[in-house]
């Protein structure tokens, strides 16, 4: 088990590495974010999450496992503190990468007595999943960032289809996004990929933390009395009736 651990670890430093080889600054934040989305890569109800981020962490700023990635100096910045490779200043990259992870970090308390009240049950941890166990459906759902997400959604799809089959009741794959500033992510998302994740069966909410509120994006549930506690029910059939466009068309980027 501990063997098996190591190489998890040792594999995921050295995907770290490369998302970073450009870089000279990275944040504690940032690295446990990444830490969590290699697991839903790799092995998504891995038991240990923890434990496994601390030991991510511990190897890329204080005990390295590969040079190549190791920020053992810190730079204190008014958001929080930095770590460095020797000799790097300031970089707007990663305080604002630093920002955007702290924020899906602290909601996660939050967002958690949000979902027990949605979906009317306690919330089990399954890995880096969230596991509510209905009487006819089971749900897991991954938080996330929208921006994640264009990277992210094969390893949700192949996480959706490993559960098939697996459970008596039926099992249903969300990933729950946080609002934005502006529309324009989720509207070019949608325009590009809302077609696959239909496909997939998988459902996209989003959450506002602020109003602890749920609103459905891509999909609804299959229980009724659930579609009844979004804060909008009908915004999903509005979205698809205002941003669904032809296939191939040419969207914006992000």
């Amino acid at each position: 088990m501990l063997s098996s651990m190591i190489d998890l670890v040792a594999d995921c430093v050295r995907w770290i590495c490369e998302r970073l080889e450009s870089r000279n600054l990275t944040s504690d934040e940032e690295v446990e974010r990444l830490a969590i989305r290699y697991l839903l890569r790799k092995n998504p109800r891995f038991n240990g999450v923890l434990d496994f981020v601390s030991l991510v962490k511990n190897s890329v700023f204080e005990e390295p496992i590969s040079l190549s990635c190791f920020f053992p100096d810190r730079v204190e910045v008014g958001e929080g503190t930095l770590h460095a490779r020797h000799g790097a200043n300031r970089d707007s990259i990663a305080v604002k990468e630093m920002l955007e992870a702290r924020r899906v970090l602290d909601s996660q308390d939050v967002i958690r007595p949000i979902l027990s009240r949605f979906f009317g049950v306690n919330a089990e941890e399954e890995g880096v999943l969230l596991k509510f166990e209905r009487e006819k459906y089971i749900y897991t759902v991954f938080i996330s960032l929208i921006k994640e997400l264009f990277e992210d959604l094969p390893y949700h799809t192949l996480l959706n289809e490993a559960v098939k089959g697996v459970n008596e009741r039926e099992v249903r794959h969300v990933i729950l996004l946080l609002t934005e500033r502006t529309p324009l992510p989720f509207v070019v998302f949608f325009r590009h990929y809302s077609e696959k994740v239909r496909r997939a069966g998988i459902l996209v909410w989003v959450v506002d933390v602020e109003r602890e509120s749920i609103d459905p994006f891509i999909g609804y549930p299959p229980e009724k009395d659930l579609i009844g506690r979004f804060k909008n029910p009908k915004l999903a059939t509005e979205i698809e009736s205002l941003w669904r466009v032809k296939i191939g068309e040419e969207t914006e980027e992000v």
